[in-house]
Order: C-alpha cells, then sequence, then structure tokens
C-alpha cells in the first residue's frame, strides 16, 4: 500500500469510528462494560466516553490506525461530546438554551442645594425651598443631603428558535409622581402618581428597613431572521434602540434607565465589512395611556360635561427615526455621526403639566392643551382635547482613537439637540471625551447646556441636572475594575442654572402656561444650583 493510500485509510477509518461511537453512544451506555473492564484512558486521565465508544477507539489505536496523538484527542472530544449531550437531554425543554445574567449597584450619594437655618427667610426662585401644595404653610427644604441607595437587576434571554428570542429584566424602582401641577383656582391636580419611576431604578435606604420593590423593567420577544442576521425586531418593553452603543454618556436626550415600550426595528448594511456601514432605528413607542376622562356630572339632568385635567381618551406615543453611519478609516480610528427624529404626539393636559414641571415651556407644545384655560380670545386657545405635540431633531457624531491599543482608547463626543415645535429657548448641547477602559482606569469628562426646550424634559437624564432642562454644567467621572466583576466609579454634577424666571407675554415669548395660572409648579420654584457626588460599587454577575 503506497503512503497516500496509508493516510486515506486512516482518515477514513477515523471518521468512521466517530460515527460509530456517536450513533452507538445512547444504546451502548446501557450495556454491561466487558470482562476485561473499562477501555483504557489516556496518560491525561479525565472523563471517560461511553465503553462502546471507548473499546472502538482502543482497537483502532492497537491495530495502528490511529497515533497515540490522534487517540488521546479523539478520546476526549467523544467524552466531552457525551457530557454536553447528557447534560442537555437531562433538563426539561422550557428550561433549555437560557442565559442569564445582571448587576447590582451600590450607591452613595450627596446632593447639595445650598445651607438651610432656622428661622431664615427664603424666596422662591433663589432658595431650595418646595412649598407645599396642599398646604402653603408646610413644605420640603433641600439643604445637603447624604443619601444610600441600591439597584439591582437580573435579566435573562431564552433562544426559542434560531430566529427567535424571549428576554426579560427585573429591576429595582421607587414610586414618583409627574407633573404636580395645580391650575387656576388651585382646583385642578394634574398629577401622574407613578408605581415606579422611569429614569430610576434606585432604591433609597432608610425607609425602616423596607423591603426594595421589585418591577418588570424588560419582557420582549425579538425577531432576527436568518436570511438577514443585522435586522432585529422587538416588541414588548425592551432595551432603548436610540442610545449610542460607541460612546457612554448618550444621556442628554434619552435616561439611560428609560426602557421603552411598543415595537422597534435595526438594521445595519455594511458597504464594505467592517470598514464603512450604515445603522439605523425606528419605533413607535407608547407613552402614556388615558383611559378615563374627567366629568362634571349635573344630576338634574342627568348631563356630563368633560373638564380638565382629561378631556379626552386619546393616549400619547412617540414615534422615532435614526440613521448613522460610521467607518474605519484605518485600523486605529472609528468615527461616526448620527441623525435623530422624534415625534411626540397625543400630548394631554397632564402630559404637558409634566413637560412643564420639568423644564419645558408652554410655548415647546404645538396645540398645548393647557391653553384651554386662558381666556377666550387668546389665539393660542385650544379645545384642551390631547393633541399636543413636539418634535425634536438630534444630531451627533463621535471619534475613537486607538494608536496605542484598546486600553488607552479616547473617545471624543459632540451632540446638537433641538425641539422644533419651540420658538424660543430650544437648544441643547453636550460635549466631551471618555479616555481608557475600566481594566486600567476609564474617565468621562462632559459639559452640557439645555436651554428650556433643548430636549424633551421627561426624558433627559434624571442625575446630570436634577432631571431638568434650562440649566448647563459639568460632569467627570473616574471607573476602575477591582477583580473580574467588581468595579468602582466616582463621579461629580455640577449644575447652574440658565434663567431664574420665565418671562410674561404671549405668542412667541408665552414661556410658559403657569404664567397665567394661580401658581408655578413647585419644581420650577426651586433653583438649579446646584452640587452632586456620587460613589459606586458595582457588581457583574
Amino acid at each position: 500500500m503506497t503512503l497516500e493510500g496509508a493516510r486515506s485509510l486512516r482518515a477514513a477509518a477515523m471518521a468512521v469510528a466517530l460515527c460509530i461511537a456517536t450513533a452507538g453512544t445512547a444504546a451502548a451506555q446501557e450495556e454491561t462494560p466487558p470482562p476485561d473492564g473499562t477501555p483504557v484512558e489516556p496518560a491525561s486521565a479525565g472523563p471517560a466516553p461511553s465503553p462502546a465508544a471507548g473499546e472502538m477507539l482502543t482497537s483502532m489505536r492497537e491495530k495502528g490506525l490511529l497515533t497515540e496523538e490522534e487517540y488521546e484527542e479523539l478520546y476526549r472530544r467523544q467524552a466531552r461530546y457525551e457530557a454536553e449531550r447528557e447534560a442537555r437531554d437531562g433538563l426539561p425543554g422550557w428550561a433549555r438554551n437560557w442565559t442569564f445574567g445582571g448587576d447590582m449597584r451600590l450607591r452613595y450619594e450627596r446632593r447639595d442645594f445650598g445651607s438651610l437655618g432656622f428661622d431664615e427667610e427664603y424666596s422662591l426662585g433663589n432658595d431650595n425651598i418646595i412649598v407645599g401644595i396642599d398646604d402653603p404653610r408646610a413644605g420640603e427644604g433641600l439643604g445637603v443631603q447624604d443619601r444610600f441607595r441600591l439597584r439591582l437587576r437580573l435579566g435573562a434571554e431564552k433562544l426559542l428558535t434560531d430566529d427567535f428570542t424571549f428576554g426579560f429584566r427585573l429591576a429595582t424602582s421607587m414610586e414618583t409622581e409627574y407633573g404636580t401641577f395645580f391650575g387656576a383656582g388651585g382646583v385642578t391636580d394634574y398629577s401622574q402618581t407613578l408605581t415606579s419611576d422611569p429614569r430610576s431604578e434606585n432604591f433609597d435606604f432608610g425607609q425602616l428597613f423596607a423591603s426594595a420593590d421589585i418591577f418588570v423593567d424588560r419582557a420582549y420577544l425579538r425577531w432576527q431572521p436568518s436570511f438577514a442576521r443585522t435586522l432585529s425586531v422587538s416588541v414588548g418593553k425592551f432595551g432603548n434602540p436610540f442610545v449610542s452603543e460607541y460612546w457612554d454618556s448618550d444621556f442628554l436626550v434619552w435616561d439611560n434607565d428609560i426602557q421603552p415600550e411598543g415595537i422597534a426595528a435595526g438594521y445595519r448594511f455594511d458597504f464594505s465589512e467592517d470598514r464603512f456601514w450604515f445603522d439605523g432605528n425606528i419605533a413607535a413607542l407608547w407613552v402614556n395611556e388615558v383611559a378615563t376622562i374627567t366629568l362634571d356630572f349635573d344630576p338634574t339632568d342627568g348631563t356630563a360635561t368633560a373638564r380638565q385635567p382629561d378631556l379626552d381618551d386619546k393616549d400619547a406615543y412617540l414615534w422615532g427615526v435614526q440613521g448613522g453611519l460610521h467607518g474605519r478609516p484605518a485600523e486605529w480610528v472609528q468615527l461616526g455621526g448620527r441623525v435623530s427624529y422624534y415625534d411626540f404626539a397625543h400630548i394631554g393636559s397632564r402630559t404637558a403639566a409634566a413637560l412643564l414641571d420639568f423644564g419645558n415651556t408652554g410655548n415647546a407644545i404645538d396645540n398645548n392643551p393647557l391653553f384651554q384655560l386662558l381666556d377666550s380670545n387668546d389665539p393660542d386657545r385650544t379645545d384642551g382635547s390631547a393633541d399636543g405635540q413636539i418634535r425634536e431633531l438630534v444630531l451627533d457624531g463621535y471619534a475613537t482613537f486607538t494608536p496605542w491599543g484598546e486600553r488607552y482608547a479616547i473617545t471624543p463626543f459632540v451632540q446638537w439637540t433641538t425641539l422644533l415645535t419651540a420658538s424660543k429657548e430650544d437648544n441643547g448641547l453636550a460635549i466631551g471625551f471618555d479616555f481608557g477602559t475600566p481594566e486600567l482606569a476609564k474617565l468621562t469628562v462632559m459639559w452640557a447646556r439645555i436651554e428650556r426646550n433643548g430636549t424633551i424634559s421627561v426624558f433627559t437624564d434624571s442625575d446630570m441636572f436634577e432631571g431638568f432642562t434650562n440649566a448647563k454644567g459639568w460632569y467627570v467621572a473616574l471607573e476602575r475594575q477591582i477583580v473580574d466583576g467588581i468595579r468602582v466609579r466616582g463621579a461629580f454634577f455640577r449644575s447652574h442654572q440658565l434663567e431664574s424666571e420665565c418671562q410674561e407675554g404671549r405668542g412667541d415669548d408665552f414661556c410658559d402656561t403657569a404664567v397665567q395660572l394661580s401658581n408655578l409648579g413647585y419644581f420650577r420654584e426651586t433653583t438649579l444650583d446646584r452640587y452632586r457626588w456620587q460613589l459606586d460599587l458595582l457588581v457583574d454577575f
């Protein structure tokens, strides 16, 4: 036999051995081992395959069909294959193909709103005093506050088929109230009490050891078809598709804790693989449901009249579209830019009140339903139905440089945003950079300025400027990995209020509907000149 023929015979023998050993494993495991005992194990003893497979491999080695090295490799591969199949087959169907993970964050935070003293006089808009809504004689004063907070998140994904994935995540949070805004004479309550805070997954310590509330933070079905793996369609409650994956401080427009609800699709197209590509996102998101309207009932004639705050049953929704181009002109540099457009429609009185409470003005909302409260001769008067609309445009860009490797990456970024429906104070800007990685040390520095109508106020980051617009300031953070799965991070925020008062007027100068009503929402009666320090211990698992 020629040398080439011997090699062919050996290859064929190896293939046959693997096929026979694999096919006969299940039946052979139930057979009684041969009288001469179990197969001879390789020198590097470990898990053993079934007796039938082991005997066959041993026989092939003794006949010279397998070298010692080939025998060792096939023996280990067969043992590993059988162990994995046994583990997989031993689980019920619902328990297979799951991936679990999560994180915990312990935070010490200090917020400095300025000093408060006994028997001193304070003025609204200049000092951090919150006047009581139900009783102006009662209130809240925010001087220097120290608090400890906890965030816990646990999620999982299950591969249902090659194309479909189901996922969910549980997270802590606390009840909050938006839009504590009262109308003329203080008779109408526009507030919304939410079971959890959409912009925060923190739970505060110091509540007599009360247990933390756990909520469904995500629950979604994702479709990634085998014929187009860069296409992804998600329905349910999912991670925000509009937040950048290329730089970490993308929270001028969206607080990263917000997990929107609805349907979203993303797609990537490579003009040149990993050199020049396009990625885009589109989503229709449900923001607020109005299940009922507010009625004045007249028992004398049995008639009812719709009134503020809920004049109709339209539900607020937001749709957005985003497109970006990215490229790698060299191995050590990547850069890209995006354009995003958002249309926030069917804004009702309660939602409009929340937007105003967090900094937007009445002028920012087309067909503002709160204008219904003004006199009948006002040109901006509406019928009060939920026809309010805000349109927003966002441009951003980044560049990542790695001439000294990924550990020393530097990523400068810039983001500009505006509300197209506003005519005054309608710009937002963030500029900064990330340097390094947590394994070495990661430094983030950002300066931002958000005018009253620079972005949709109820979605912007709740830490940066306490969740408000009409402010500017700095954000600095330093992060370091201690061991695998454990990091520490320190952060500092400094915010300064841009304009202390709205200017009373009409039309384009109409800064705030609340000027014409009885009293401003209490959020806007506090100054935004504040400091915030954070020290985090982060555990990833």
